[in-house]
């Protein structure tokens, strides 16, 4: 059999900020996600690479999107604009107005494309990337499969950078019973000393 191939994914939000406070705060808690009002501070030069708008950073590097490793955290940072050229996220400091979770299901290889809105399950979703939508049927190379990872979505605002729009960080990858959370320590992690989440109590 062939190896799997996932080229994309589905997201679809199925928490928001609500209960934040019932949830002990500890950033090495998987369920524990920024609240509003936490600072991310960048600390260092980031450039979004043409023609995105999203810079990717894993293990504290840069890397491209098709180089992420999908086991293992990761975040993005996401400006408003779609540019031709390279755009310079400076450092500085930006406040969290927004935090929701979703689930991303990244699904089997088959002909047939899809890139718009879908129903999964009887719920609308809307496709984040262009994606293959598995195909139904027996298994094997043809049959229905996904894998899906949980993200945190943490929408920004700065008065000295307005085109910031976002910081998503995501967990690893896995099987529906085993995946996990991404905790605010694997962020972090994920972005090692180019930036950091300053949670209110921080402060």
């Amino acid at each position: 059999m062939k190896p799997l191939v996932w080229l994309g994914i589905l997201s679809l939000s199925v928490t928001g900020c609500s209960n934040l406070q019932q949830i002990e705060k500890d950033p090495s808690n998987r369920h524990y996600m920024p609240p509003k009002g936490s600072i991310v501070r960048i600390n260092e030069e980031l450039t979004v690479p043409p023609p995105w708008a999203r810079v990717f950073l894993q293990r504290g590097e840069v890397v491209s999107y098709g180089h992420l490793d999908r086991y293992y955290p990761s975040c993005n940072f996401e400006l408003e604009t779609i540019s031709q050229r390279p755009q310079i996220i400076r450092p500085g400091e930006f406040e969290i107005i927004h935090v929701s979770r979703r689930e991303e299901y990244m699904v089997r290889r088959v002909p047939r494309l899809y890139a718009g809105p879908i129903s999964l399950e009887g719920r609308d979703a809307d496709v984040a990337e262009p994606f293959m939508l598995a195909g139904g049927g027996g298994g094997g190379e043809s049959g229905s499969g996904s894998m899906f990872m949980h993200t945190v979505r943490m929408r920004l605002e700065s008065a000295e950078q307005p085109d910031m729009y976002m910081l998503t960080c995501r967990g690893a990858q896995d099987n529906p019973p085993d995946v996990e959370f991404v905790s605010i320590d694997e962020m972090h992690e994920a972005m090692g000393d180019k930036a950091v989440i300053l949670l209110p109590e921080d402060r």
